[in-house]
């Protein structure tokens, strides 16, 4: 769980059906504390409009979750991490394809991007500790060995971000556990035969 290394292939499954419509996370509490809200709401028609101009489609579930302020008061960080759009999507020179940055933690450790394949069919959600932006001369050349794979989507990643956030505020904040809390928890107990 949060603060907690793990491999992708020994994550436990989402708890629900991710269908791009992110109704799981609409039916959540809104909470008026630690949530991730940032500057995404003021951001996204600029990122849309580079994004256009780039030819780099953006999916549906991250265009509706960073266009819906109420959404994102669903989404909680323990360490006060903030959704942080990026203006424009960065080319990648290795592979192909675009990083579009879209949340960061507080200190500027760790900062979470969209990876849209080169043909944008595609995208995964990565994060390097570096900070990576077209209007940064230094930074406009990612590092392919600084970039580490997070989450098969940007529903999942949301999903289990959400999901873990709020186990923790259960246990170190006494807030009410979600409904599949504890099942989610059992899972990450169940160790896989070696």
């Amino acid at each position: 769980m949060i603060g907690v290394r793990a491999e992708f292939a020994e994550l436990p499954p989402v708890p629900f059906e991710l269908r791009g419509d992110l109704e799981w996370l609409a039916k959540q509490p809104a909470h008026d504390q630690w949530t991730i809200n940032g500057n995404a709401t003021t951001r996204l028609l600029e990122l849309l409009a580079q994004c256009r101009r780039a030819r780099v489609p953006l999916p549906a579930a991250f265009t509706l979750f960073m266009a819906t302020s109420a959404l994102q008061d669903r989404v909680r960080s323990s360490t006060a991490c903030f959704l942080d759009l990026a203006h424009a999507p960065v080319p990648l020179p290795h592979g192909g394809g675009h990083l579009v940055r879209f949340l960061a933690d507080q200190q500027g450790c760790l900062y979470w991007y969209l990876r849209v394949t080169g043909d944008g069919a595609d995208h995964a959600v990565v994060c390097s500790g570096e900070y990576y932006d077209v209007a940064d001369e230094e930074t406009a050349d990612p590092d392919p060995f600084e970039i580490e794979f997070c989450a098969e989507s940007f529903e999942a990643f949301l999903c289990r971000f959400w999901l873990e956030n709020e186990i923790w505020f259960a246990t170190a904040r006494d807030t009410p556990m979600p409904d599949v809390g504890a099942e989610y928890i059992d899972l990450y107990r169940e160790k896989p035969a070696e």
